[in-house]
C-alpha cells in the first residue's frame, strides 16, 4: 500500500487514502514520509481536520464588521508552502470525513487548474511538487465529480494485517528477553485469531470496535501486568485477553454477550481452567494461580454524611474495572467506559480519578451536550492548560493532565453524521495538537489524556469509529443482585449501626434491601420504555434514592421495625409510582407492592395502605412535627397535614404576592413529594397539563423548605448571557452563602434552546464550564477558601472548587415544569438527558372528583348563588361538565384522530367565567330594577306635582283675570300718553335737526381756525425764536428811533395790547422799553 501510494503521488495530484477506522491510513501515509526522508527527499506535511474548523475557519471569510479579509487554515497553509523556494515534497493532509459542505470548495484545486479560488478572489495555485491527500472513512457524501478527480488508495482489514502488525511492533519496541518475546507471539497467534473472530461473528456490541483497538487495549494490559515470571505468563495473557476482548460485552435484546463468551472461552481454551464457580471475568492471576475478585475487596469505607448516589461500596466487577482502568490510564492509554444510565459509569470514573496520585496527575471534568461543538470543546480543553516554551502547552508544572469527557456522544450529528467536537478530539488523539482559531497557529498539547463516558442508547448512540479504535472499551453491566444486595446492605447496615438504631430495626434492614431489589426488577418488568413514556426507565440511581430516604429515619421516631416497613413502603410509590402517567399503570404497581410486601413483611398489617375504600394515609414529609422540627416522619392524618399546610399559606401570602391555592388532598400530597425532593438535595421534574398547579406548589413546597425561590424574567432581550448572569447570583447564594434556592424553571421560558445546556450542568453535576470567567472563578475560590479552612480540607484550587461545588449540589434545586402535551419534554429529554436522568419525576395526573369539587366550592363560595340546595347543585355540576367535556374530548380523539386537551385551567377558567356571568346577570337585573323603581318613583312625584299645580293654577286664574282688566285699564291710559308722546316726539326730532345743524357749522369753523392755528404756530415759534434773539442793545438801538419802521411800530402796538390800559402811542412805548419786562410777557 506504501508502494501503491507512492505511484499514485507520481500521477495525482490529489488522493484519496480510504479504509476503515484502525486499518493504517496514516501509518501508510506516514510511512512513505518517513522512507523518503531517510533517502535524502526531505518530505513537509501538514494536516488539517476541515471538520474540526467552520467552513469560514477552513478557507478564510470577510469581517462583515471591518470588511477586512481574514485568512483561514488551508489557505494559509497553501500559501506559505507554496512560498517555500525549494522543490521537496509538500503535503497538506486534510484528515477528516467528507462532506459536500467543504469538499465542493476543493474542485478547482483537485482538477486540472490546480488554483484555489478564495471569497477574496485571491487565487493559490497548488505548486508541481505541493499534494492534497485526504485521509478519508468512506465517500457516502461525495459527488461523483469530486470522487473523478482524485486518484483513491483503498486500505482493507478484512485480512487482520492491522492487529498482526501491530502485535508484533509492539513485542519487538518491548524490553524484555528474547525467549519471552517469543512465547509472546506465540500466545498472539494462539489466542487472538479466534478470540478476534469469534466476538466479530459472535457477539453483538453496542458499540463498534475494531481488532486493532481490542489487541492494542491487550498490549497495554500486557505491558502492564507482565511480571518477571514466566510461567506466569500464559496465565497473565489469558486474563489480559479476556477483559481486552470480551470487557466490551454487554447485554444486549435479553442477551448476556459477556456470560455467552465464558462459556465459549472454556470450551475453547483448556490450557488455563478456570473454576466451574461464575464467569471467567470473575477472576484475576495472582503468580500463575486463578482467584476471585471478591478476595481483593477492600473493606467498604464511605461518609455516612454524604447522598447514597455518591457513596462507593466495592464489589468484585468495580474492583476488576478500577484494577484495569488503573493500570491503563497509568500507561496513558485512553479509556472509555460504556453502560445503560444510571449504571454508574461516571462514578466509577470519578472514584478513579480521586485514587490517582496527586502529585502526578490532575483532572479536568467535560460534560458533553446537544450544542457541545468544535468551539466550545476546544474553549473547555484549553481551561486548564498553560502556555510553556513557543507553541507548546500542557497542565501546570509537570503535571498529567486527564480529561474526562462525561456523555461523549451527546453532541448534535450535522447532516453527514459527525459531529465536530469528536473530530477536534480525534486531531488531539491522532496529532496531539490543534489550531488557534484565532491566529491560524498550531498549538503543541503535551501530557494529557482521555477517560470517556458514553450512553449507547442516548444521543447518537455511537461516535465515529476512527475516535472509538484509539480507546480500551469497557461496558458496564447492570450490577448483579448479588453485588446489589451487597452494597446497600452494607451502607444501610454501617449508617443504621453508627446511628444506634434498636437491633429489631436493624435485623430488618436485609429484607428491606431484598424487597427493593425483588420490586425493582419486577417494576423494570413491568414497566417497559416506550416512545410515549419514554421516561419508564429505571436504574441504580432510584434503587439509591429509595435507600436515601430511609437513611433519614432517625432512631428516636422509628423504634419499630413496622414503621421502617411502612418509611419504605412510601419511598417505593415516591420513587417508582410518581413516574407513571396513567391511572391503570398506578394501580398495576400498587398490585405488585402489596403482593410483595405481604410476601416479604406478612407480620406487618401493610394491608390497609392498598385497600380500595378506606386506605389508610401513607406520607412522610420533614414538617410532620411542625416547622420548627426538620425530622422526618409520618403524618397523622389528612386533616393535621391540612391544618399546617394551610397555616404555611397564610404565612407564605403574608410575605409574598397572594395565592389563591385550593389544598386539596392531591394537592397536598404534591407539596410533600416536592419538599422530599428538596430536602434530599434533588431536583424535581413536575409534568402536568397546565393549570395544575406545578408552579405554585412549588414556590409553598420552597417556602417551606426555607428555601428562595427564583423565576427568571423573560422579555425580548432575555439570551445565554442574562441567564449565565442569573445563574451566577444563584451560585453566589447557594455556594458562597450558603442559602436554599428553588431554581423554579417553565418550559414556555425556554425562549432558546441553549438555556438547557446550563439546566444540564446543573442537574447532571452542579459544576458549569463557561460560568466563569478566569478573574471571577479566582475570585469565587478566595470567597469561599475561610470555609474550606473551616472544614478542616486542603485548601488547594481543586479542593476549594470541589467544596463549592458540593455546596451548590446541597443547596440549589432545580424544579422544571413541563407539559405532557406535545413533543417539547421528550425531545428536550432526548437532547438533554440529565432533565429525567438526575432528576425526580412528579407526575401531576388529573385531578380527582375530590379535587374539583374542592376547587369548585373555594371558588363559588363568594357567589350569591341563594339557597344551599341551589349552591350545591351548583358546586356539583361544575366536576360533572368538567369530565362530560372530557368525555366528549375522548369521543373526538377516536373519531377525529385529533386532540382537545381539557386542562384543570380551563376547569378554572369556566368557574370563573361562570362567576363573572353570573355577577354580569345580577348587576343587569339589579340596574334594570333600579331603572324600573326609579321611573316608578318619579311617575308618582310627578302625578302630585301635578295635583298640585292644577289647584294652584285654580287659584291663580282669578288673580290674572283680575290683573288682566286692570292691565286693560292701563292700557289705554298708555295709549293716550302715547299720543302726547309722540307729538312730543316730533317736536324734538326737529330741534335735533336744528341742532344737527348747528354742530355741522360749528364743526366746519373748529377745523377752519384749527388749520389757521396750524399756520400760525410755525409763525409764532418763529417769533418766540427772534424774541430770543433780542438784547439790551437791539432795545436801545429801537429808541433811537424817532420814526421807525412799520414793522416795528406794529410789534410795538402789538406788545401794549398785551399791556391793558397803556397808551399805545412810539412815546410811551420807549419808556416802556427801559422796563424790564417780565419773562412771561415776553
Amino acid at each position: 500500500k506504501i508502494v501503491q501510494l507512492q505511484e499514485l503521488l507520481r500521477i495525482r495530484h490529489c488522493v484519496f487514502v480510504m479504509g476503515p477506522a484502525g486499518s493504517g491510513k496514516s501509518s501508510v501515509w506516514k510511512s512513505l514520509a518517513r522512507a523518503q526522508d531517510q533517502v535524502g527527499v526531505k518530505t513537509t506535511w501538514v494536516d488539517i481536520n476541515p471538520k474540526a474548523v467552520t467552513p469560514n475557519e477552513l478557507y478564510g471569510y470577510v469581517k462583515l464588521s471591518t470588511r477586512e479579509w481574514k485568512d483561514g487554515l488551508l489557505s494559509k497553509t497553501m500559501r506559505t508552502l507554496g512560498q517555500i523556494q525549494d522543490i521537496s515534497p509538500k503535503w497538506i493532509v486534510l484528515d477528516g470525513d467528507l462532506d459536500a459542505n467543504w469538499i465542493e470548495s476543493m474542485n478547482s484545486v483537485m482538477d486540472d487548474n490546480k488554483i484555489l479560488t478564495l471569497a477574496s478572489n485571491e487565487r493559490i495555485p497548488l505548486r508541481p511538487h505541493m499534494r492534497m491527500l485526504f485521509e478519508i472513512r468512506d465517500l457516502n457524501f461525495a459527488t461523483p465529480a469530486t470522487v473523478s478527480r482524485a486518484g483513491i488508495l483503498f486500505i482493507s482489514d478484512i485480512a487482520g494485517h492491522q492487529w498482526r502488525c501491530y502485535a508484533q511492533s509492539w513485542i519487538q519496541r518491548m524490553r524484555w528477553s528474547d525467549e519471552v518475546k517469543t512465547q509472546l507471539q506465540k500466545l498472539f497467534d494462539k489466542y487472538c485469531p479466534a478470540t478476534l473472530a469469534y466476538v466479530d461473528r459472535s457477539c453483538k456490541r453496542s458499540i463498534p470496535v475494531v481488532g486493532v483497538s481490542l489487541v492494542a487495549s491487550l498490549c497495554a494490559m500486557l505491558e502492564s501486568s507482565l511480571g518477571d515470571d514466566p510461567q506466569a505468563l500464559e496465565y497473565v495473557f489469558v486474563f489480559c485477553c479476556i477483559w481486552a476482548c470480551g470487557g466490551c460485552l454487554d447485554e444486549q435484546d435479553g442477551i448476556d454477550y459477556r456470560r455467552q463468551f465464558s462459556h465459549w472461552w472454556r470450551n475453547a481454551w483448556k490450557t488455563i481452567k478456570f473454576p466451574s464457580k461464575g464467569t471467567v471475568f470473575d477472576y484475576f492471576v495472582d503468580q500463575a494461580k486463578l482467584e476471585l475478585w471478591e478476595q481483593r475487596m477492600p473493606d467498604a469505607e464511605f461518609d455516612a454524611e454524604k447522598p447514597v448516589a455518591d457513596l462507593t461500596v466495592p464489589t468484585p466487577e468495580t474492583v476488576a474495572m478500577l484494577h484495569f482502568m488503573r493500570a491503563l490510564v497509568n500507561l496513558h492509554s485512553p479509556v472509555m467506559v460504556t453502560g445503560v444510565a444510571g449504571c454508574g459509569k461516571t462514578q466509577l470514573c470519578k472514584a478513579l480519578l480521586r485514587t490517582l496520585d496527586k502529585e502526578s496527575y490532575v483532572s479536568a471534568v467535560i460534560n458533553f451536550n446537544f450544542y457541545t461543538d468544535s468551539a466550545l470543546l476546544q474553549t473547555l480543553l484549553e481551561q486548564p492548560l498553560e502556555k510553556k516554551a513557543g507553541r507548546q502547552f500542557g497542565p501546570p508544572g509537570k503535571l498529567r493532565l486527564v480529561y474526562f469527557l462525561d456523555d461523549l456522544n451527546m453532541p448534535q450529528l450535522d447532516p453527514y453524521n459527525t459531529q465536530t467536537a469528536i473530530a477536534l478530539l480525534r486531531q488531539h488523539l491522532d496529532y496531539q495538537h490543534w489550531y488557534d482559531r484565532t491566529k491560524m497557529q498550531l498549538k503543541d498539547i503535551s501530557n494529557t489524556q482521555c477517560l470517556a463516558c458514553l450512553n449507547p442508547t442516548a444521543g447518537s448512540f455511537t461516535v465515529n469509529p476512527r475516535l472509538q479504535r484509539h480507546f480500551w472499551t469497557l461496558s458496564t453491566p447492570l450490577p448483579e443482585q448479588t453485588s446489589l444486595f451487597t452494597i446497600y446492605n452494607t451502607i444501610l447496615a454501617k449508617v443504621f449501626a453508627a446511628k444506634n438504631f434498636r437491633k429489631a430495626v436493624q435485623e430488618h434492614l436485609s429484607l428491606v434491601v431484598k424487597a427493593t431489589l425483588s420490586l425493582h426488577g419486577e417494576v423494570v418488568q413491568a414497566f417497559r420504555k416506550t416512545a410515549v413514556n419514554f421516561h419508564y426507565e429505571f436504574n441504580m440511581r432510584h434503587l439509591s434514592c429509595v435507600f436515601q430516604s430511609l437513611l433519614a429515619a432517625t432512631p428516636q421516631l422509628f423504634q419499630e421495625p413496622e414503621k421502617l416497613v411502612i418509611l419504605w413502603l412510601h419511598e417505593c410509590e415516591r420513587t417508582y409510582r410518581d413516574r407513571l402517567v396513567t391511572e391503570a399503570d398506578c394501580a398495576k404497581f400498587d398490585s405488585l407492592l402489596a403482593d410483595l410486601s405481604k410476601k416479604m413483611f406478612g407480620s406487618f398489617n401493610l394491608g390497609k395502605f392498598f385497600q380500595a375504600k378506606n386506605r389508610e394515609t401513607l406520607i412522610f414529609c420533614h414538617f410532620a412535627k411542625g416547622f420548627q422540627d426538620s425530622s422526618y416522619d409520618r403524618v397523622g392524618s389528612m386533616a393535621e397535614l391540612s391544618r399546617l399546610l394551610q397555616e404555611a399559606l397564610i404565612e407564605y401570602n403574608d410575605l409574598n404576592p397572594v395565592m389563591d391555592l385550593v389544598l386539596f388532598e392531591d394537592a397536598m400530597n404534591h407539596v410533600c413529594r416536592i419538599t422530599r425532593i428538596i430536602n434530599n438535595s434533588g431536583h424535581a421534574l413536575l409534568v402536568g397539563i397546565g393549570g395544575s398547579g406545578k408552579q405554585s406548589l412549588a414556590k409553598l413546597s420552597a417556602f417551606i423548605s426555607s428555601c428562595m425561590t427564583f423565576q427568571v424574567t423573560i422579555s425580548s432581550k432575555y439570551d445565554v448571557k442574562e441567564l449565565k448572569n442569573d445563574l451566577r447570583f444563584l451560585y453566589s447564594r447557594a455556594g458562597l452563602k450558603d442559602e436554599g434556592v428553588l431554581f423554579l424553571f417553565n418550559e414556555s421560558q425556554i425562549t432558546d434552546e441553549h438555556f438547557l445546556v446550563y439546566i444540564n450542568d446543573i442537574l447532571a453535576s452542579g459544576d458549569i464550564a463557561d460560568l466563569y470567567d478566569p478573574e471571577d472563578k479566582d475570585q469565587v475560590l478566595n470567597s469561599i477558601r475561610p470555609a474550606v479552612k473551616a472544614a478542616g480540607l486542603p485548601e488547594s484550587k481543586d479542593s476549594l472548587w470541589e467544596f463549592f461545588i458540593s455546596r451548590i449540589k446541597k443547596n440549589l434545586h432545580m424544579a422544571l415544569c413541563f407539559s405532557p402535551v406535545g413533543d417539547n419534554i421528550r425531545n428536550c429529554a432526548r437532547k438533554f438527558p440529565a432533565i429525567v436522568n438526575c432528576t425526580t419525576i412528579n407526575w401531576f395526573r388529573p385531578w380527582p372528583p375530590e379535587a374539583l369539587l374542592s376547587v369548585s366550592a373555594k371558588f363559588l363560595a363568594p357567589l350569591p348563588l341563594g339557597e344551599d340546595e341551589v349552591q350545591k347543585a351548583v358546586v356539583e355540576f361544575m366536576p360533572y361538565a368538567f369530565y362530560s367535556v372530557n368525555e366528549a374530548a375522548q369521543e373526538y380523539l377516536a373519531n377525529e384522530k385529533r386532540y382537545a386537551y381539557i386542562t384543570p385551567k380551563t376547569f378554572i377558567e369556566s368557574i370563573k367565567l361562570y362567576g363573572s356571568m353570573l355577577q354580569e346577570n345580577i348587576d343587569s337585573l339589579k340596574s334594570k330594577r333600579d331603572r324600573l323603581s326609579s321611573g316608578l318613583r318619579k311617575l308618582i312625584d310627578t302625578r302630585e306635582k301635578v295635583s298640585a299645580l292644577e289647584d294652584d293654577l285654580k287659584e291663580k286664574t282669578i288673580v290674572v283675570e283680575e290683573k288682566k282688566a286692570a292691565a286693560d285699564a292701563f292700557a289705554e291710559r298708555v295709549g293716550e300718553e302715547k299720543a302726547k308722546v309722540t307729538a312730543e316726539s316730533e317736536k324734538a326730532n326737529l330741534e335735533a335737526q336744528t341742532c344737527a345743524d348747528i354742530q355741522r357749522n360749528v364743526s366746519e369753523q373748529r377745523s377752519s381756525c384749527e388749520e389757521d392755528l396750524a399756520r400760525a404756530i410755525p409763525l409764532v415759534q418763529q417769533a418766540e425764536a427772534a424774541l430770543n434773539t433780542l438784547n439790551k442793545k437791539d432795545f436801545q438801538e429801537a429808541k433811537s428811533l424817532n420814526k421807525p419802521p412799520p414793522g416795528v411800530e406794529d410789534i410795538t402796538t402789538a406788545v401794549m395790547h398785551l399791556l391793558a390800559g397803556v397808551d399805545p402811542n412810539i412815546e410811551v412805548t420807549n419808556a416802556l422799553v427801559h422796563t424790564s419786562l417780565p419773562k412771561p410777557q415776553r
